[in-house]
């Protein structure tokens, strides 16, 4: 993660940079695109959740694609443009923001069951941890990054694997690429979108650090900073899927395409 060590007036557009993000990763547009194709309210459809897993329980595939490419992108755009026009270290921080904005989507505060007091707890929490995770260094920085990552136990939006994947495909197309790769592998052999979720993203780290240690030319496709990155991602995502890792164990997750889950039994994505 971004390490610059400096007073407000160095470190002023990690902030800017991570609620722009943020603003962005909280469009809804599971929601958005199921309003405006007539597919009814996703919130009252299956799980509840506003991704594209269950948005595929209305039957429609199309709505549900247009909804993971959407995700996607609303992840990935950030990190390219602050990586084109900043420097990698913001991109890494908007990477942060865009995926926290989709578990955290403010735009959605007076629906979810948490009040708009709550809301603002979790702004300052993701500030506080944001604040600490750059003017610290080892150990201290460390505390802001679980500071941020803690604020999506509460989260009343999605759970992050399509917007997570196009940040992982925007910071390190390598490692993205796996990584969905590895989803793709094992949703189509063992049909939970949720185990294939678990799979991609632990296997994140693990692509960052082999790519990492892995020279190819006179380059390497991955590096500390991104390795960390990723770490950061698998844990933020593996926090919105504890649930459905506790229905795996039981044998009650639902498969990919059941429209028969059982509103807000959390496994949409």
């Amino acid at each position: 993660m971004p390490d610059p060590l400096g007073d407000l007036s160095f470190i002023w557009p990690f902030f800017a940079v991570f609620f722009a993000a943020y603003l962005i990763g909280s469009i809804p547009f599971g929601l958005i695109v199921t309003r405006f194709a007539g597919a009814g309210d996703i919130r009252q459809i299956g799980s509840g959740n506003i991704g594209a897993t269950n948005v595929l329980r209305t039957g429609r595939r199309s709505l549900a694609a247009m909804t993971l490419i959407l995700d996607a992108a609303k992840g990935a755009i950030p990190v390219l443009l602050a990586e084109y026009f900043l420097f990698r270290d913001q991109a890494v921080i908007a990477g942060a923001g865009a995926l926290i904005g989709h578990m955290l989507p403010i735009w959605l505060i007076a629906w979810s069951k948490h009040s708009i007091r709550f809301a603002l707890r979790e702004a300052v929490l993701l500030g506080v941890g944001l604040g600490i995770m750059l003017l610290g260094k080892s150990f201290v920085s460390v505390v802001g990054a679980l500071l941020l990552m803690s604020s999506t136990v509460f989260a009343w939006g999605g759970k992050g694997v399509a917007t997570g994947l196009g940040v992982l495909l925007a910071i390190n197309f390598p490692v993205g690429v796996f990584a969905c790769a590895t989803w793709l592998i094992l949703a189509l052999v063992f049909r939970y979108s949720s185990l294939a979720a678990v799979g991609a993203f632990v296997g994140a780290p693990v692509f960052a650090t082999v790519l990492a240690a892995t020279p190819v030319g006179n380059d390497f496709w991955s590096d500390p900073q991104r390795v960390e990155f990723a770490v950061f991602v698998a844990v933020v995502v593996l926090i919105r899927h504890a649930g459905n890792i506790q229905r795996l164990l039981t044998g009650h997750e639902p498969k990919i395409g059941n429209r028969q889950d059982g509103t807000n039994s959390g496994a949409g994505k």
